[in-house]
This record gives C-alpha cells, sequence and structure tokens, in this order.
C-alpha cells in the first residue's frame, strides 16, 4: 500500500482585511485596513474611498 498524500486545507487571505460596512457606500463585506499601527484608516474595496475605523 501507497501513502496517501493529503493536502493540507490552507484558508488564509489577507492579513490586512476585515469584514464589516463602509460607512460610505452602505455596503457589507470585505474592508482593508492602511496606514501605521496607531493610525489606521480602512478602504472599501467597491467605493475605493478611505475612512476613519
Amino acid at each position: 500500500m501507497g501513502r496517501r498524500k493529503t493536502q493540507k486545507i490552507v484558508k488564509a487571505g489577507p492579513k490586512n482585511a476585515t469584514t464589516g460596512m463602509c460607512p460610505e457606500c452602505k455596503t457589507i463585506g470585505r474592508i482593508f485596513i492602511v496606514g501605521q499601527v496607531g493610525q489606521e484608516r480602512a478602504k472599501c474595496p467597491a467605493c475605493n474611498k478611505v475612512f476613519d475605523l
């Protein structure tokens, strides 16, 4: 009998993404966090606007 080769399921997205709602376009979904630590801002990929968290 041969060795069974299975792949580990990797479920890792971008580390700077979170789920939330954009206050500009009211879209619920992924929001990217940009900026330095302590001065983070969020960017909505739907309307492409940057806003404060």
